[in-house]
């Protein structure tokens, strides 16, 4: 396999021999694989010599040599690992790296992800603040923000009505084409296809983006989807956002408190019983423990991994 473009030359050579379960890239290295043969080869001298001196004699030897130190994780260096230590605190991280097994995202896109991950792709604030160049450190967009990778993920205001409301879009059409087909209302196949804004049939009925028309002024009336179950008599307010990792527990408690004037108006007006759910998923693909739980609410099938590939890819453009 070739390695032009699928691993960036900035990016953790020990996270490129990490297990994928983990994080990693998943290769084996020349060390590991020789370090695994001491090891058997110890068992097997441990087994032997309490039958035969010469391996008994081998087992001395080998007692007294001395251990290599093992190399830091990746995760714990100062740099490469800030994203991994700030997303831990917040995110379950064996669902984090999750899509790393079960995405089928291309080489080299696997590759920019994980350099964004570890602060290793050449911004225009790591030229000024490491590389010590003269290059002005503001974003080339907006002008205003140092250029971080996590301000061109989710930072910048000139990406904000464009490229984030692309991928913002793309992960809500996901959930929107799953409850669709769960209650066969009409609806294009096609993720690239615009949603209707209103589609019924005599089981249900989902508004997309629309704004809801309340006796009393909301602040917020607009959430990205809702779906009401009229033989149920319940209903949902889904919205969905795609923020900065280490954000995603305080994205979904946004969510909720945001549309709860909205839920009791329409209990009242539409005498249903509404629930809020927040469906966040990181940019660079973290996931909070509770998102399982939210989405089990929703009806229909829906992948975690396919809301994390549609966001990554998104990042990635």
């Amino acid at each position: 396999m070739t390695m032009h473009g699928v691993f960036h030359p900035k990016s953790s050579t020990a996270r490129l021999y990490t297990s994928r379960k983990e994080g990693g890239r998943g290769l084996h290295s020349i060390e590991n694989v020789v370090h695994q043969e001491e090891q058997s080869l110890k068992s097997y001298v441990s087994r032997k010599a309490e039958s035969d001196p010469l391996m008994a004699e081998c087992k001395r030897l080998i007692a007294i040599w001395k251990e290599p130190d093992e190399a830091a994780a990746w995760y714990e260096k100062p740099l490469h690992g800030a994203w991994h230590k700030g997303v831990s605190e917040v995110a379950d991280m064996t669902s984090t790296y999750q899509w790393l097994n079960k995405s089928n995202i291309k080489a080299n896109t696997e590759a920019l992800i994980m350099a964004a991950q570890e602060q290793a792709l050449n911004t225009r604030a790591v030229a000024h603040e490491i590389y010590h160049t003269v290059q002005d450190p503001r974003c080339r967009l907006c002008k205003q923000h140092a250029e971080t990778v996590a301000h061109i993920i989710s930072g910048c205001s000139k990406l904000a009505g464009t490229e984030y409301t692309k991928r913002h879009n793309n992960v809500a059409s996901i959930i929107y084409r799953a409850i669709c087909a769960e209650y066969d209302l009409e609806h294009s196949k096609d993720w690239w296809v615009e949603p209707e804004k209103v589609v019924r049939n005599d089981h249900a009925k989902i508004l997309w983006d629309f704004p809801i028309q309340t006796d009393k002024h909301l602040l917020h009336n607009r959430p990205d989807i809702v779906l009401i179950n009229y033989k149920e008599q319940t209903g949902l307010i889904i919205d969905i956002a795609v923020p900065r990792d280490e954000n995603i527990q305080d994205k979904e408690l946004e969510k909720i408190d945001k549309y709860q004037s909205l839920k009791i108006e329409l209990e009242q007006l539409w005498k249903v019983k509404i629930m809020v759910i927040p469906v966040v998923v990181g940019a660079l693909g973290a996931i909070a423990d509770r998102l399982p739980g939210w989405l089990a609410q929703i009806p229909g099938t829906i992948s975690e991994v396919e809301l994390q590939k549609s966001a990554l890819l998104g990042t990635a453009q």
